[in-house]
């Protein structure tokens, strides 16, 4: 044995100290070397109102969009983007998100929409390739983002993407062209606001031209003009402009654009006579200006309060169209520098209805501010590129080793296997799944435990003994609203939750990320108490099997609460009275209420529940339907049954087999598992007095009587059966200390 011992030695513990020096010195070196680690920003942009922030950075075999929370500072995701090696991209707003055009040369277009959540969605299904660079197919033009080209395959092609999605109408001889196209260009100008609408035109093989407009109609169909052979090519381009400004409800007769000659202010064009008329009169003057249309119905003048911009301040106004008024954002604006005027290079973006105006620029920087008197926010790459340099990971420390690690080299995985193995043959297998353990329950512990539904998964295509690891994405309700969150998870296919399957999981809001919850997980602790809130309203909702629906509003702190609740026959909630409200998963619900015996120490038991029959009570409150469960609870090698009614949201449905967190008192569940061990029986109830509340359960003192002996059963009941005189129950009891608890209720 000695021998073999050695041989382990020589075989495993020599290399694994021989590669912990080189991990030691390499990580030393890393520290050393932290800023070559950092990536190159390409371009930023702000999200949702300014809370999120995106970063384009070079990525493997394209981009990656990292999208970071701008108060923490943290990452919350990262999305890759295929892309070429010149990584162009064009990027636009609608409805909230960010969509983002890059180009594959393997698959071609790529349109992304990421949303403040980092949420994905692809809007090119198929592939869509364009000859050349991205920036030659692709603009953004008026809130849209506009796509037109040949493709690979001789294809003809105009789209675009508006309210987040993506027509495209396809140019041939199908559309009324009298022969097919052999070549399709721009219009020059088109583009960049010289004229009223973009216009691309299309030499067909007949030898005539043709002119497309660039905007679909309600039908997802490209407006055409076809022009005779012979004809002076601007009259064929002004007249087609004419006619797609008349379909897209643009007057090209009063068009606003930045005069060429100095002091470059914005004067009324009229693209149609090519008249130049007056300058815009917005409050104060405007110099130097450029001209932002943002969406069909606002427009920005962007520019200096001077004529030369570097003695004046930045300066800008938006107009609105429909209500004929400017809005002042000199203010917010005066805090950027004279050189934005004169680069040319910002980008303003704004949805209609939309009270920030984001703003991009080709020097990597990105702002935003608040229309409605909101300071400007700006960030440079160089200040987000700090970001990427996690606390202490430029020196020497635990932290700063602990994402060295987490990186992974080829060293660190060769190290980490020599020192896996003899771990595992000396019993480290063990103990590391205590570690991993711990640190389930300390997520758990840490997040929120709610109830969620499985709405889609995938393979990932990596597996952990030949078991595929898969991304569940999970839908759930937290603090009133709907959220999703992925959790990647090893599992077999004949054992996982099925799509529509109700899950358990404990979801941290800080960090963004959810957990799968088992029964073994669920914390101990107790939940945030509200104490001495104030009954301040009943709004009745009708009966509810023997009870009544109710909507109780509280009042605390200078906030109100609203719980719905069922109440017993006998026992009647009054306002004035006071309880103690606690908060589990974003939802309020009673804690105690108006309890004379002082329950404040009461130790809380978090169990889990499965429910094994559903019983649907016809009454809604506040979009939550309640629901009758029958739960076979989980404690240790304990199990129970347990009848509990709950208000559950409507779009949040619960299927017989979905476990559920519930918490139950300490101390009168350790006497209903220990009476149960006992006789049961039938008996009468004689006398019913009620003690306020444990939960929304009314506690409940209840005298009944089983072949003239009387046994006190003291517990929270069933609102929705109650207890009243003369009811029959079935109990469990106690000979001795004539202690009793329900097992059915008489209504059951």
């Amino acid at each position: 044995m000695k021998k073999r011992i050695n041989l382990l030695n020589l075989v495993f513990f020599v290399p694994a100290v021989i590669l912990s020096f080189a991990v030691w010195n390499d990580y030393k070196q890393d520290v050393a070397r932290v800023e070559d680690r950092l990536q190159t920003v390409e371009g930023l942009f702000y999200l949702d109102g300014g809370s999120k922030v995106i970063s384009l950075t070079d990525g493997s075999d394209g981009m990656d969009a990292i999208l970071y929370d701008a108060a923490t500072h943290q990452e919350v995701t990262t999305i890759h983007l295929r892309s070429n090696i010149h990584n162009q991209f064009v990027g636009t707003y609608q409805k909230g998100n960010l969509v983002i055009a890059t180009t594959d040369d393997s698959s071609g277009l790529q349109l992304n929409v990421i949303g403040p959540g980092g949420h994905v969605e692809e809007l090119v299904k198929g592939t869509l390739e364009f000859d050349g660079f991205l920036t030659s197919a692709v603009h953004h033009w008026n809130g849209r983002m506009l796509v037109g080209g040949e493709t690979a395959n001789d294809t003809y092609v105009v789209g675009e993407v508006k309210d987040g999605v993506f027509q495209t109408a396809y140019l041939n001889e199908d559309t009324g062209l009298p022969a097919r196209p052999t070549s399709i260009s721009e219009v020059m100008g088109s583009f960049n606001d010289s004229r009223a609408v973009p216009l691309y035109e299309l030499d067909l093989k007949d030898g005539s031209t043709a002119y497309v407009s660039g905007l679909l109609n309600a039908q997802h169909k490209a407006a055409i003009r076809i022009s005779p052979v012979g004809g002076s090519g601007f009259d064929a381009e002004d007249l087609a402009e004419q006619q797609f400004a008349a379909l897209a409800g643009v007057d090209p007769a009063r068009l606003w654009r930045t005069e060429s000659g100095e002091p470059k202010q914005v004067r009324t064009y009229d693209a149609v006579k090519g008249i130049w008329g007056n300058v815009v009169k917005t409050p104060a003057p405007v110099y130097q200006a450029a001209v932002f249309p943002l969406n069909d119905r606002e427009t920005l003048i962007f520019g200096s309060t001077a004529k030369d911009e570097r003695k004046g301040q930045v300066t800008g106004y938006l107009y609105d169209r429909q209500t004929r008024s400017f809005t002042d954002l000199s203010q917010p604006l005066s805090s950027l520098e004279p050189e934005d005027v004169s680069s040319g290079t910002l980008s303003f973006f704004k949805e209609t209805g939309d009270a920030t105006l984001y703003f991009t620029d080709a020097e990597k920087s990105a702002g935003w501010l608040n229309v409605k008197g909101g300071t400007l926010t700006r960030m440079t790459g160089e200040t987000l590129q700090t970001w990427q340099i996690a606390e202490g990971a430029d020196r020497i420390s635990w932290t700063s080793f602990a994402h060295y690690l987490k990186r992974g080299n080829a060293l660190v995985i060769n190290w980490a296997i020599w020192l896996l193995i003899p771990l595992v043959l000396f019993g480290g297998l063990g103990l590391l799944i205590r570690i991993m353990t711990a640190r389930q329950k300390k997520f758990t512990a840490e997040g929120t435990i709610v109830q969620g539904t499985v709405t889609r998964l995938q393979e990932t295509g990596t597996y952990v003994n030949e078991q595929p690891m898969i991304r569940f994405d999970i839908r759930f309700e937290d603090e009133g609203m709907m959220k999703e969150t992925s959790i990647k998870k090893v599992a077999s296919y004949l054992h996982a939750p099925r799509v529509g399957d109700p899950v358990l999981i404990s979801y941290n809001r800080k960090k963004n990320r959810a957990v799968f919850v088992t029964g073994d997980d669920l914390p101990q602790t107790a939940p945030e108490v509200i104490r001495d809130a104030v009954l301040t309203r009943i709004d009745s909702y009708g009966k509810a099997g023997r009870g009544e629906a109710l909507l109780l509003h509280f009042d605390s702190g200078g906030q109100t609460y609203a719980i719905p609740v069922v109440q017993a026959n006998g026992f009647a909630y009054r306002t004035g009275d006071k309880a103690d409200l606690m908060q589990i998963g974003g939802v309020t619900r009673l804690y105690n209420y108006n309890r004379t015996r002082d329950t404040r120490g009461a130790d809380p038991l978090t169990l889990e529940g499965e429910v094994i029959r559903i019983e649907h009570i016809p009454v809604e409150i506040v979009n939550r339907q309640l629901m009758l469960f029958e739960l076979l609870l989980s404690h240790g090698d304990q199990r129970s049954r347990k009848v509990n009614s709950q208000f559950v949201p409507v779009r949040l449905p619960v299927a017989v087999g979905a476990v559920i967190p519930v918490s139950v008192n300490k101390a009168e569940y350790e006497q209903e598992l220990r009476l149960l061990q006992g006789k049961q029986g039938s008996a009468n109830v004689t006398a019913v007095q009620f003690d306020g509340t444990v939960g929304e359960r009314p506690f409940a003192r209840i005298t009944a009587t089983r072949n003239g002996i009387s046994y006190r059963i003291e517990q929270s009941i069933e609102p929705v059966y109650g207890v009243e005189v003369g009811d029959d129950l079935w109990i469990a009891y106690d000979d001795e200390t004539r202690e009793a608890v329900i097992v059915q209720y008489a209504s059951a």
